[in-house]
């Protein structure tokens, strides 16, 4: 049994980083990709078709536990609380192998784990994991464009365009943005 567990949203200006950790429990249909190499279209249909074919928990961590813990620390504090989540759904799991995408990792719980650069390109369940984080970052992200839609966040999903960038160096921020990416440091929340 695999377990893949990926992430979305490390180097945005705004918003959460996101944490997947995904069984799946049947064989997909499709080739596996890195989410990035998908269409938005593409992620949806496969978004779908993953929830009713794994068993996966997705977990997030905030602008400000990004600010207080650095972007590398919240990513691996979001693999915790997704492999946490995912293992209270399904205690079987536990003896499960859990790939995880990239070349570092350090938690406290009791798994088996292995990390590997680029898994998301290689193993099925950590591809699917990764199309799972993104695109329900996405949502997240179309959420803030309702409640902030001077910010443009439904096309950049806040990540560093240049709009974003412009915006973020002239305007008060959101209590989306980092604080801790530039060039939101030392700027207050928008009122």
């Amino acid at each position: 049994m695999i377990v893949g567990v990926d992430e979305a949203g490390r180097g945005p200006l705004a918003g959460v980083v996101t944490g997947c950790a995904l069984y799946l429990k049947i064989e997909p249909p499709f080739e596996v990709k890195d989410s990035k190499e998908l269409t938005p279209a593409a992620r949806e249909k496969i978004f779908d078709w993953l929830l009713r074919n794994s068993v996966f928990s997705l977990a997030l961590a905030t602008p400000k536990e990004i600010d207080s813990l650095n972007i590398l620390q919240a990513t691996f504090l979001t693999f915790d609380r997704a492999i946490q989540g995912l293992l209270a759904k399904a205690p079987y799991l536990t003896d499960a192998q859990f790939i995880i995408d990239g070349n570092l990792f350090s938690t406290s719980l009791g798994i088996r784990y292995a990390c590997m650069e680029k898994a998301d390109k290689y193993v099925k369940a950590v591809s699917c994991a990764s199309i799972m984080a993104k695109v329900s970052r996405d949502h997240l992200m179309r959420t803030a464009d309702f409640l902030y839609p001077e910010w443009g966040f439904f096309q950049h999903k806040g990540y560093p365009t240049r709009r974003h960038f412009l915006l973020a160096k002239t305007k008060r921020l959101t209590p989306l943005h980092r604080r801790s990416f530039y060039p939101c440091t030392g700027k207050s929340d928008e009122r």
